[in-house]
């Protein structure tokens, strides 16, 4: 079943293969899995009076055993009780690092990151505007990453390509953009910028003109971005999914609870008080 449900996902030819895995598991993950199937539950016929299969209603029950199974495993990484404690035998410099981690919602950080990444990977951003550090979770879907070849665990540099309709480019500022047009948009980080690119409609090649209003030099001298694989295992540079297991036990979950449910929700006519007033010749007259 959830191979069936997977064919009714469109796959992006011009992105990798694991651009579309990743989608797959994000959208159990949030429980959209079954957003692409056309017909509802309880839609037995079509407009043409065919019985409608169960593999193409969307179930009226989502359990979301796989959502329960990543917070659940979360919760044992970084709720209060568990978030590792600053410790350094300088006060002032562990109430520095308190402060720090304090500012930059770390924990929160953490937590989004833990829950992102059970797919199989996720990315995390520092930046640091006007004095203040700034950490953003970023899901990888759209990132490839690239590694030093003489240190295969230091980022070389990290590429975000993906498409984007032109009137949320215009929405963001961009000019000379058709809003009917669906474009590339891509940025880079390496250890010197990141750099942001000017958007190139779909079919005319990717973009490769610096955008150099928005693109930032910062000169750190390392990738300011957190590689993070998910379980060991997985294909790349993602690991394992965490609820991959699950998935199979999770649909069949939700599609017996909605057939329960059905069984269960009585007759139409037995919820109108009204109906049982009418006579049988009423009821054969209204059909």
């Amino acid at each position: 079943m959830f191979e069936t449900i997977c064919q009714t996902i469109p796959a992006d030819p011009h992105l990798a293969p694991r651009a579309r895995r990743l989608e797959i598991y994000r959208r159990v993950l949030d429980g959209t899995i079954y957003d692409a199937l056309p017909y509802a539950f309880q839609e037995e016929r079509n407009g043409a009076g065919e019985y409608v299969p169960l593999r193409a209603r969307r179930p009226s029950v989502r359990y979301g055993l796989c959502r329960i199974v990543v917070e659940d495993s979360v919760s044992l990484l970084f709720s209060a009780g568990h978030f590792p404690a600053v410790e350094c035998a300088e006060p002032e410099i562990e109430t520095l690092l308190a402060d720090l981690l304090g500012e930059c919602r770390l924990n929160e950080v953490m937590i989004d990151a833990a829950l992102r990444g059970s797919v199989g990977s996720v990315a995390i951003l520092l930046r640091v505007l006007k004095g203040r550090f700034f950490c953003s979770v970023m899901e990888t879907q759209y990132l490839t990453p690239r590694w030093r070849e003489d240190a295969p665990d230091t980022l070389e540099q990290v590429t975000e390509l993906y498409k984007v309709r032109g009137a949320e480019l215009i929405g963001q500022g961009y000019l000379g953009i058709d809003p009917g047009q669906t474009y590339w948009f891509q940025r880079r980080w390496d250890a010197q910028a990141e750099t942001w690119f000017e958007p190139v409609p779909v079919g005319e090649g990717l973009p490769a003109a610096p955008d150099r209003a928005r693109s930032v030099r910062h000169d750190l001298g390392f990738v300011p971005i957190v590689w993070i694989r998910n379980l060991p295992g997985g294909e790349g540079a993602d690991g394992a999914c965490t609820f991959r297991a699950a998935i199979e036990t999770s649909i069949e979950i939700d599609y017996q609870l909605s057939q329960v449910g059905r069984g269960l929700i009585p007759n139409p006519i037995d919820q109108d008080p009204c109906a049982h007033s009418r006579s049988p010749m009423d009821m054969m007259r209204q059909g």
